[in-house]
C-alpha cells in the first residue's frame, strides 16, 4: 500500500530502522539513554533536538571518564 508520496510502509520501516540503529549506538556511547533515538521518528524537531543534545549537552560518559581519571590519580 502506497501513500501519496509514493513511499510504501515497508520502505518507511526499513528507512526508519536504518536511521535509528546508528543514532541508538551514538547515544549509548555518549552515555545517554539509547531510547532517545526514537525521537528521530518525529519529523524535523526530533533529529534537531537530538543534534542539539549531542552538540551542546554534557555527555555523561565523558563526565564519568574524567571523574575516574581524577580518582585514579589519588589512589
Amino acid at each position: 500500500m502506497r501513500d501519496q508520496s509514493g513511499i510504501g510502509l515497508i520502505e518507511w520501516i526499513i528507512a526508519t530502522i536504518l536511521i535509528i540503529i546508528p543514532i541508538w549506538r551514538i547515544l549509548r556511547k555518549a552515555g545517554y539513554s539509547p531510547a532517545l533515538s526514537l525521537l528521530s521518528i518525529v519529523p524535523v524537531l526530533g533529529p534537531l533536538g537530538l543534534l542539539a543534545l549531542l552538540a551542546f549537552g554534557q555527555w555523561p560518559a565523558l563526565a564519568r571518564r574524567v571523574r575516574n581519571d581524577i580518582a585514579a590519580t589519588f589512589e
